[in-house]
């Protein structure tokens, strides 16, 4: 069974918008009727320090209470709408990777840079995830007004739909549902869009598609339509395009634009699958940020079966084979810090949560962890190194031996400095006596 969020993120993101605050939901999957946290990192505190036109600055804060946590990634979404009637206009992902120690907190200043082309009131959504997307906690930043100063093509993320090219029955399909489509079929985006300009424009559509989602990887494509839209002034009118697909068998984010020159449109962004057996390594964490030797390491994995093993997929779920786990966790200079751990998973169908153990052969300084998921013929179906940042250099204690001399000599100075202070003063006061 899928891993599951307590709150789902449409639920979240309503609630959110709805109690206009914080809150905070640590990430959960179900064993054995009992549900089991996996990570508890939030996100508080988010609020708008500043805004020039489109530019906004945003401050937040990032607490992590469980495990040391590796891969978390930041961002910003501009949401428009209230209640159910809400969707993502823009959404921006920093580039910076985080890890987290075990009870920490950091502190984060951000530059946004809403699209030009946008006008209206919106809300501003600072999200925190994993570099797989798994949901770890979400903000509202605050409410913004922005006036467009460029006309360009919008398209309208309301009116947006998916249908798979050549399917009899024309089903169609959400943005984010993910729909399963075969190696040889294609997916169709249809969309309206409008030109607020009172000129002709001509735009040329771009793609990019990212590794399960857009917090994750940008990978190669191939496909999609890249033939020049022309739009009349001030018209409105649907377009259709066909998406370009990624290479390998996984779930992957799509990010839409249409440009016309250094001008360029919203985003819109499309969530699909590709057929086939895949396995994702879902997150990984650690006890500690830093083993001394004959330490337990503590170690939480966790993985998803086919990317297309959900309930109501088009075509039914890919069967995996055996499935074998390999780790390893190294230091900062590539020592081992534990013997390789090569573990056979026979049922590939049961996914979630696996608690790893081993023993620390050498003291372990920002720990590199590298995870492998593999199918009974040795093909990696996917693989993690996730950096574990020591905040402590525990490396540079003192030993207790030279602790214990340090401790020594000073002792023996200060009863120096004591006796020769006391025998000044004797002297002092024997000499006073003598002159009386």
């Amino acid at each position: 069974m899928k891993l599951l969020k307590i709150s789902l993120v449409s639920l979240f993101v309503f609630c959110s918008l709805l109690l206009g605050s914080t809150l905070h939901a640590a990430t959960y999957t179900m064993e054995n009727g009992k549900a089991v946290v996996l990570a508890d990192v939030n996100v508080y505190e988010a609020k708008i320090v500043s805004q020039k036109g489109n530019e906004i600055n945003i401050s937040f804060n990032i607490d992590n209470g469980q495990g040391v946590q590796s891969g978390i990634k930041y961002g910003v979404s501009l949401i428009k709408g209230t209640g159910g009637n809400q969707f993502t206009v823009d959404e921006m992902i920093y580039p910076e990777v985080l890890s987290l120690s075990l009870n920490s907190t950091i502190t984060k200043n951000v530059k946004y840079t809403a699209p030009l082309s946008v006008s209206g009131e919106y809300t501003l959504l600072v999200t925190i995830k994993n570099e797989n997307g798994m949901p770890m906690g979400m903000a509202i930043a605050g409410k913004i007004t922005l006036t467009s100063n460029v006309k360009s093509i919008e398209i309208l993320p309301e009116t947006c739909s998916l249908s798979v090219v050549g399917e009899k029955n024309s089903s169609k399909y959400t943005l984010v549902q993910g729909v399963d489509i075969e190696k040889t079929e294609n997916l169709k985006l249809t969309c309206s869009a409008k030109n607020p300009s009172s000129s002709v424009v001509s735009v040329t559509p771009f793609y990019e598609t990212f590794l399960r989602n857009v917090y994750g990887e940008m990978v190669s494509q191939t496909g999609g339509d890249v033939n020049p839209i022309s739009f009349k002034a001030l018209e409105k009118k649907t377009i259709s395009l066909i998406l370009p697909k990624a290479l390998k068998s996984q779930s992957y984010d799509i990010k839409v634009e249409l440009k016309s020159g250094a001008v360029v449109s919203n985003t819109i962004k499309v969530h699909y699958v590709l057929r086939g057996a895949s396995a994702t390594i879902q997150n990984f964490s650690l006890n500690k940020d830093y083993y001394s030797k004959n330490d337990t390491a503590n170690m939480s994995f966790v993985w998803y079966t086919s990317a297309d093993s959900f309930p109501n997929s088009r075509l039914g779920l890919s069967t995996l084979p055996v499935i074998t786990l390999k780790a390893s966790i190294t230091d900062d200079k590539k020592q081992e810090c534990i013997s390789p751990i090569n573990k056979v998973i026979e049922d590939s169908s049961k996914d979630g949560k696996m608690d790893l153990t081993s023993t620390i052969i050498a003291n372990c300084n920002n720990p590199q962890a590298t995870i492998m998921l593999l199918d009974d013929k040795g093909n990696i179906l996917d693989q993690k190194l996730l950096s574990f940042e020591t905040k402590k250099d525990n490396t540079a204690k003192t030993s207790p031996t030279s602790s214990s001399k340090i401790i020594l000599i000073i002792f023996g100075v200060l009863v120096v400095a004591g006796l020769a202070f006391y025998f000044i003063n004797l002297k002092r006061k024997e000499n006073e006596t003598i002159n009386q």
